[in-house]
């Protein structure tokens, strides 16, 4: 679109796009009748227009040479049900009762997933790393360790991630939740 266009009102974009549609699509148009499905009605919006612009007049005309109908987005949502109910209807041996089977089905129970909060560190004595758990019923589970080799914050911190990653397969943890303080770990992992 122009700097010009960019100005334009929502339905004379939707205009416009119509008019873009027609200059591209012209021998579909001239062929069958088109169904235009929008919020607003842009033959309408044109029409109604007591002094037409150059503009609006020239895409008047456009519109005009074809067979174009308007329909209304709403009417179309619900005439898809409508049109589903006609075109598959319920064989006659079929009973309707109001009583609904099985109706601990509909329950749903929310688990809370699974938190875990890791970090690492480097220092003169070593390299340490830490795990937090959090339990769905708040129970905390800590693990601490240490790393026999030398090296950065950032592989100190991935290490203690893979370490208990790996652990939580024997968990069996449903849905876990991973919170770190390294966004350079954070953002590799997801």
């Amino acid at each position: 679109m122009t700097p010009n266009e960019l100005n334009y009102l929502p339905i004379e974009k939707l205009c416009l796009a119509l008019i873009f549609t027609i200059q591209k699509l012209k021998h579909y148009f001239q062929a069958h009748t088109v169904n235009l499905i929008s919020k607003a009605n842009p033959i309408k919006y044109v029409m109604s227009k007591p002094v037409l612009s150059d503009r609006l007049a020239r895409w008047y005309l456009q519109l005009q040479q074809f067979e174009i109908v308007y329909a209304p987005q709403k009417a179309i949502k619900g005439q898809v049900l409508v049109d589903f109910l006609a075109n598959h209807p319920l064989p006659a041996e079929w009973e309707l009762c109001d009583e609904i089977p099985d109706e601990d089905v509909l329950n749903v129970e929310v688990i809370p997933p699974w938190q875990m909060y890791f970090d690492g560190v480097v220092h003169q004595e070593g390299v340490r790393a830490g795990v937090v758990f959090i339990t769905p019923q708040q129970d905390l589970l800590h693990y601490s360790f240490s790393l026999s080799h030398k090296c950065s914050n950032n592989i100190a911190e991935y290490q203690a991630l893979i370490l208990r990653l790996e652990s939580t397969a024997d968990l069996n943890i449903p849905q876990l939740e991973i919170y770190g303080d390294s966004q350079l770990v954070i953002k590799q992992l997801t």
